[in-house]
């Protein structure tokens, strides 16, 4: 078994150790969440849902802090990179620090330079990957942040659905992957469609769905999948309809293909695992390693002196 295949399958038990710990935000505070790649995704998630709560926050990407010294006005900075070592981040939390602003670092390891920085941390050793992409880890950190209630039985009915659906399909013949959804489940998309771009090396877009009719639905072939995450809206379903003219559609909502019903974003975990499974088997049916993609790395590391 492939590390990756493995911390996918052991989300379900991810769940349940996350369910002890439950990040608190307190709703006078202003937050900026900072990350890159997955993470900046993963916090743009988090960003888009705990707004409909009424807890105010920005996400910025760390490459932006480091080339700009662009640090939003805050009360609290929170960082996130699975490993704690990523450059762009460790550095960003430092600047926010040197502004006065309450850093808070999120990780999977014990010991990380971001832990060393910052003012408070949460490390999560229970979610070390042994592969280089992200994938458990992710869906139990969203979980950390909003979470309402356990949801170890529903990732465990998502993950056999979405087992069954990938063995009918025949992934050989598609390489185009569309990945749609609005607010929370656009950036539940932006993930699924970097996933799919890092362990399978697939032509990859995301978009929000009625904006794939203005122009980008010309390149739509019986050789793209498009996934929509939906918001349970009507106008999702008419698009899905339409597409499923042309190519494969796989719905996520209520009654879809994966029934997950829509829950003002707190469903949005449960999103990304057919995500996860497709593009592993997509990488394994075009013979590439998912547990190390080529030109990847666990974490980035540059050099910000200059």
């Amino acid at each position: 078994m492939n590390w990756t295949y493995y911390e996918i399958l052991r989300i379900p038990e991810l769940m349940e150790k996350i369910e002890s710990s439950k990040f608190q935000f307190e709703g006078d505070r202003k937050y900026v969440f900072v990350g890159c790649g997955s993470s900046y995704n993963l916090a743009l998630i988090i960003s888009q849902i705990v707004r409909k709560y009424g807890i105010e926050s920005e996400v910025v990407t760390g490459g932006k802090v480091v080339s700009f010294d662009y640090i939003p006005q805050c009360d609290i900075g929170i960082f996130i990179s699975r490993t704690g070592e990523s450059t762009e981040t460790v550095q960003s939390a430092k600047k926010f620090k040197s502004k006065g602003i309450k850093i808070i670092g999120i990780c999977c390891e014990s010991t990380s330079s971001l832990g060393a920085v910052c003012d408070e941390a949460y490390a999560f050793d229970f979610l070390h990957e042994e592969s280089v992409v992200m994938t458990g880890s992710f869906v139990a950190l969203l979980q950390f942040f909003i979470g309402k209630r356990d949801i170890s039985e529903e990732c465990s009915r998502i993950i056999e659905r979405s087992q069954s659906i990938i063995k009918e399909l025949d992934l050989k013949s598609f390489n185009h992957f569309v990945f749609l959804g609005f607010d929370e489940e656009y950036a539940i998309s932006k993930e699924s469609a970097l996933k799919m771009q890092e362990m399978a090396l697939q032509y990859v877009e995301f978009h929000e769905p009625l904006e794939y009719r203005h122009g980008p639905i010309a390149r739509l072939s019986d050789t793209s999948l498009v996934v929509i995450n939906s918001k349970d809206t009507l106008f999702e379903r008419d698009l899905s309809k339409e597409l499923r003219k042309h190519t494969k559609v796989i719905f996520l909502g209520k009654n879809g293909d994966i029934d997950i019903e829509y829950e003002n974003g707190l469903e949005t975990p449960l999103k990304l695992i057919f995500a996860l499974l497709l593009a592993y088997n997509k990488a394994i049916t075009e013979g590439y390693n998912p547990d190390s993609p080529d030109k990847l790395s666990k974490s980035v590391k540059i050099d910000t002196s200059y």
